[in-house]
């Protein structure tokens, strides 16, 4: 199975070789573990290869995702100009209705349909690669399971549909005795997290789930240093 490389060097040894790809991988965890950080590193690496990124943005600013780039020795705006990458930038505004609705960051005007969007952005840079920051932002309005489920399947069924590997962040930690329909329907999931041991904070990555392929199921310690995501996937969690 060919395989996509997820930026990082300690977790592509976890997953022996990197993620497969044309797969639909979610991160998930809570805030400050890291997920943004992660869809950048793994937009970096791909555009390093000349694969071309469409960069869907739900909450914060693009621009400060941008900035945040810098920081690590990532730049996005040649990438931009190049047609390496397209950002849809968009936030979630609420109408006098209480419904919540995507708007552009750039014409203020909504949109009804981002999958639209999406496939017209795939299409026009001839994409390899989806970004969704994050997941929870298309589900906002959904009213119970059935509806969350329907709304993940049908952005999962277009991702397919357009033959991409997908990198999409999830706001949350995924409990063990409940039922997730984002958890089943992707391919992958990788979780972060955050404990506090003797005052200590430990930040642990997990893959919980990759089909089609053989991985490292264990714990393991990462760090955000000021070059993004390091794994220590030779390393026990607790020394």
């Amino acid at each position: 199975m060919d395989r996509v490389s997820s930026g990082v060097t300690g977790l592509d040894n976890m997953l022996i070789g990197g993620y497969p790809e044309k797969s639909i991988v979610m991160i998930s965890g809570g805030p400050g573990s890291g997920k943004t950080i992660k869809s950048l590193q793994y937009t970096n690496a791909a555009i390093q290869r000349g694969e071309p990124v469409v960069y869907v943005n739900l909450e914060e600013p693009w621009i400060n995702k941008k900035r945040y780039c810098r920081n690590f020795g990532w730049g996005f705006d040649l990438a931009e100009n190049n047609g390496l990458l397209t950002a849809l930038n968009f936030q979630l505004m609420s109408t006098i209705n209480g419904i919540v609705e995507p708007r552009s960051r750039k014409t203020g005007v909504s949109e009804l349909s981002l999958e639209h969007e999406m496939i017209e952005s795939v299409n026009r840079i001839k994409a390899k690669h989806i970004i969704i920051d994050p997941l929870n932002s298309f589900m906002i309005n959904a009213r119970g399971a059935a509806e969350i489920r329907y709304i993940v399947h049908k952005i999962f069924e277009t991702i397919r549909d357009l033959g991409c590997s997908a990198l999409i962040t999830y706001e949350g930690v995924f409990e063990v005795d409940s039922f997730y329909s984002e958890m089943f329907l992707s391919d992958g999931v990788v979780s972060l997290n955050k404990d506090l041991l003797e005052f200590q904070t430990i930040k642990t990555i997990r893959i919980d789930k990759m089909r089609g392929i053989d991985f490292d199921d264990q714990p393991r310690r990462y760090l955000v240093t000021n070059t993004g995501m390091i794994v220590f996937d030779k390393e026990p969690v607790l020394i």
